[in-house]
This record gives C-alpha cells, structure tokens and sequence, in this order.
C-alpha cells in the first residue's frame, strides 16, 4: 500500500476536486478577459489605421485645394477629418466620462466597426491607467492636438481664399505645415499601433503561461483524484474478498457453534428424563445451565461483530470513568470476578468517541482478563489506565492471569483463534475488539507471557 495514497483523506480528495473546479474556473475568466483584452486592442489598432488614412486623405484635399481653390477638395477635406475628430470625441468623452451614446457616435464617425464599440469602450474604462493603454492615450491625445492645428489651418486658408487674400507665400507656409503635421501624426501613430502590439504580444503570452499552469494543475489533480479513487477501489475489493473469505469462514464456524450447544442440551435432556437421582439431575441442570451461557455468549459475540460491522461510527462526548465503571459492574458476577482486585487509572476522563464501540472493546477485554484468570495466585488484579500520549488516547487494560504465548500475539485476533489454554472461547471476542478499533481508526496490541499475564494496548486518535 502507497502510504502517501492511504493518508489522503475524504478531505483531501474534496481539495483535488476543488482545484480542479478554481483552475478550470480561473482558466474559463482568463481567458474571457484575454479575449476581450486582445479584441479590444485588434479594434484600437484597427481605428488607429481608420484614423491615419483619415488624416492623410484629409491632408491630401486640403493640398488640393489650396493649389485648386475648388471648394470640393475643402469639403472632402473636412469629410475626412471627422474621422479623426470622431475619435477625439470618443477619447474626450471616455475621460470625461460622457454618456455612453455620445462616445458610442464617436466611434461611429471614426469608422469604428459597431461590434467593436463595447470592447473599446470596456478597455479604456478597465486599462485607462495601466501603463501600455497609458501611453496609448497619451499618444492619441498629441495626435488630436495636431488635428486641432491642422483644422484651424484649414479654416485659416479657407478664409483667405474665399476673400482672395491667399499667397504664393501663405500657400508655400500651409504646405510646409501639412507636411510637418502629417510626419508628426505619422510617428504617433506608428507608436501607437506598436504599443498596442506590444501589449497584445504580452497578454498573449502570460495567458500561454496561465493556461499551462492552470493545465497542469487540473491535470495534476486529476490524476491524483484518479489515482485515489483506483486506490480506494483496490482497497475496497480487497475488503470485499476479505469479508467474503471471513463470511464463509464465518457461517461455517457460526452454524457448527450454534448447533454444538443444542445437541450437547438435547443429550443432556435425555440423560436428566431417564435418571431418579435428584442431585444427579441438579448436575445436569447445571452442566445444561453453564451450555446456555456459553451460548448466550456467543449470540452475544455474534451481535456485537454485526453492530460493528453495519453501523456507522457515531461519536460523543463518553466519560472514561463511568463506562469502565459500568462494564466492571456488568461483569462482577462472573466466575471468580469476585476474587479479582480491579484498579482504575484515569486522566482527563472525557473523551469523543463512539461510545458503544468502546464498551464492546472492554466488554471483551475485561471478561477475557476476569475468565483467564490465573487461580493459584493469590492476590489477583486488573489494572485500567487510560492517558494521552502524542496527541492521541491510550487504553491499558493489564492483569496477571494466565498470560499469552508470544507465538499467539497475532494470532489471537484472528476469527475463531482460540489459544491451547482457552478452549472455552468462541475465536470471536478479539477478532471483534480489533475490527471495532479498526473502525475507530485506533491500533490494538497485546504484550504478554504465559503464567505472567497479559497487557491489551489500544490507541486512538483524539
């Protein structure tokens, strides 16, 4: 068994699954906003080619127009600016925060296609102040001002044209400041695209990144929830071919026990009607009266080994003291219980546990302790201590009865083992007790020798 396997908890196991459901969570949102992030920089860049092939056209006319004086030129002149003063409506309003149909005309008139206007205008809101949107609007707001100029300019020379007022010298000035407005507006643009790019390359990157991480981790986790699950169903067929094994042994063992007792009273019966001895039959009576308890014993074993087995482990808060007091009691008229000195040592008695469990275990050890005895002692004891040791509860019940032989230890745990010296036993009583602490996810273990006594050793998790 992989012990890193085995220690993983039902908790653990809802922790992978927990990761898998935040890395898939956090994978479905970064990418939604990487989408958005990346759509709205493809329409920045997209509106930025719109905005310079605006302004060129627009500077294009407007040196037509000054060398024609053909109003035609300064019309498609200022039909090509809007474009660019569409978009300084949009950054204006963005800022300012304007209503949102005031900038949604904006980006109409800047030849922004409509299923852009949303991305645009989340990304400008949600990045306006980190560093490459930043520099993006600052960029843009340079490029709007050298619009304003070149507007004015143009209204400038309009004037002077329609009053007949416009030189060769005039004309030669306007050139040069189209020319100087346009290279100016160029390396802006250009800036911007490339910061815009830039930022795209970048989110597209750590978004690469985000998305292995994020991979590997669900697919970490769900490796290691699938490598728990097989585990457990390894676990629980090995379970089920142990049960089904101790089942079979079980009945076999069970049906012969149960019937041993009845035909051993059906004999009896028999011997007690044909004999007129009245002490002889009080024998009998007694032999059959020590058969029925024996048998009441085992239907008993029989109960307890399917309470435990069936029923969930339901824990309280269980006073040490008083159980042990109440299973002592239970047990003061058996055989030779009388002659026994029982000590108790208890440390912070309260304890949370299944408290039914925990009295099938004592019931056990205790009647094993008092039944085995050693009679050619003379000063006879059973000694409870109960303290905690490394976080968790140790149970001692210790005696100096008949003892164990060291080859026996593991053994007598065992289904229906039953040791030379104590053939009066059904194999059931240990079994029982460690299967009952197993399911208390506690250890059991005896140290004993033969003619010595013995000393069950139970731990529990606190």
């Amino acid at each position: 068994m992989n012990p890193k396997i085995s220690s993983i908890t039902p908790r653990n196991v809802i922790a992978l699954i927990g990761i898998i459901f935040f890395a898939s969570a956090v994978l479905i949102v970064i990418n939604y906003y990487t989408i958005l992030i990346t759509s709205g920089v493809r329409a920045y860049i997209n509106g930025e080619s719109q905005y310079s092939k605006g302004q060129k056209d627009a500077s294009r006319n407007l040196l037509l127009y000054l060398d024609t004086h053909d109003t035609l030129y300064f019309n498609r002149f200022r039909k090509e600016l809007s474009v660019n003063i569409g978009d300084s409506i949009v950054r204006v309003g963005l800022s300012t925060g304007a209503d949102e149909s005031i900038v949604r005309a904006g980006l109409t008139a800047g030849r922004n296609h409509v299923d852009d206007h949303s991305d645009m205008i989340w990304l400008f809101k949600n990045f306006g102040n980190v560093s490459f949107m930043k520099r993006a609007i600052k960029l843009w707001k340079e490029a709007d001002y050298i619009i304003l100029q070149e507007y004015r300019l143009a209204e400038e020379a309009h004037l002077k044209i329609l009053q007949g007022q416009l030189t060769a010298a005039d004309k030669a000035e306007y050139v040069s400041k189209i020319t100087e407005f346009t290279t100016g507006l160029t390396i802006r643009e250009r800036e911007f695209s490339g910061v815009l790019g830039a930022a795209a390359r970048t989110v597209n990157y750590w978004l690469f990144i985000t998305n292995v991480v994020m991979t590997l981790l669900i697919i970490g986790s769900a490796s290691g929830y699938a490598m728990v699950m097989i585990h457990r169903l390894r676990e629980n067929n090995a379970d089920l071919s142990r049960t089904n094994h101790e089942l079979d042994k079980f009945v076999y063992s069970a049906s012969h026990d149960l019937r041993a007792p009845i035909s051993s009273l059906s004999g009896l019966i028999e011997i007690a009607m044909a004999e007129g001895d009245v002490n002889q039959i009080k024998s009998y009576l007694a032999l059959m009266k020590t058969t029925l308890g024996k048998q009441d014993e085992f239907i008993r074993e029989i109960i307890d080994f399917s309470r435990n087995k069936r029923t969930t482990v339901h824990r309280k808060e269980v006073n040490l003291d008083t159980l042990f007091d109440q299973v002592i009691a239970r047990h003061q008229y058996m055989p030779g219980a009388h002659d026994i000195a029982i000590h108790k040592e208890i440390t912070d008695p309260v304890l949370w546990i299944d408290g039914l469990r925990l009295e099938i275990v004592m019931n056990n050890i205790i009647s094993n302790a008092i039944k085995y005895h050693d009679k050619s002692k003379e000063e006879k004891y059973i000694l409870i201590k109960s303290y905690r040791k490394n976080g968790a509860r140790v149970i001692e019940i210790a005696d100096n009865g008949q003892g164990i032989l060291k080859e026996y230890h593991e053994k007598i745990f065992d289904m229906f083992f039953v040791t030379p010296n104590s053939q009066k036993g059904s194999g059931l009583g240990l079994y029982i007790t460690k299967e009952t602490i197993t399911r208390l996810k506690g250890t059991i273990r005896v140290e004993s020798e033969s003619r010595t006594g013995s000393n069950f050793i139970i731990n529990i998790p606190a």
